[in-house]
């Protein structure tokens, strides 16, 4: 009886040492990590001003008040979609002000009018920098491609889409914000510098209202288009 009792103890003694071998064996270390990302994000800042202007002076020819020139930032839906093209989603753009662009509006306006839309910042509010991209969309928010001459200097759009390019756009006032890199918390500011071309009167309609958007885009700096 005592050699089975001694048995039985040994066979648990066994046990108890296989178990515990086998936790220690089956023991295992965990290592969290978190990671924290940044994220890509500007909007406009400053209050736009519309200034009416004859070639290098303020105001309207012979001091004239015959055409009207507004800027105001307003909402587009789905601009980033329309204005990034043919560009790879997973570019994953952000747009300035969290759908607010600047809208251009110019009312019973003639050829040779002249406007110049100023006091308008972009800003970098996320923390990654950020390169820039200018995208133009007409009043349907369709990407106009401008015709570009003189070096760009020159760039004639068609906001109504009639197929007649009938507003010039300077491209040095703008359009040089493309590639642009702001840091988080830098800004840049720029003009719109816009005139009705007398070359290009014959597109030019009368009683019409032409209306574009500036689109401005904040690519993560290290994977610009």
């Amino acid at each position: 009886m005592k050699k089975y009792q001694m048995y039985i103890f040994a066979v648990a003694v066994l046990l108890v040492a296989v178990a515990t071998a086998f936790a220690l064996w089956a023991d295992a270390l965990k290592i969290r990590l978190e990671v924290n990302t940044g994220n890509v994000d500007i909007e406009f800042t400053g209050v736009p001003r519309a200034t009416e202007m004859h070639g290098t002076q303020q105001g309207e020819y012979e001091g004239k008040d015959v055409g009207s020139c507004t800027a105001e930032f307003t909402e587009v839906q789905d601009e980033e979609a329309a204005a990034a093209g043919l560009l790879p989603p997973s570019w994953n753009p952000s747009s300035a002000n969290a759908d607010k662009e600047l809208k251009i509006v110019i009312t019973n306006a003639y050829p040779g009018y002249q406007c110049k839309i100023s006091d308008v910042n972009v800003k970098n509010v996320g923390t990654i920098p950020v390169k820039l991209l200018v995208k133009i969309l007409d009043k349907n928010h369709n990407v106009i491609r401008p015709e570009q001459y003189n070096g760009g200097f020159v760039s004639y759009i068609d906001t109504d889409g009639d197929g007649c390019t009938e507003l010039d756009v300077d491209y040095s006032s703008f359009f040089t914000l493309n590639g642009t890199q702001l840091h988080p918390g830098e800004s840049q500011s720029f003009t719109v510098n816009l005139r009705l071309p007398t070359e290009r009167q014959q597109c030019i309609a009368e009683q019409t209202t032409y209306t574009f958007y500036v689109v401005i885009i904040g690519y993560q700096w290290n994977e610009f288009p």
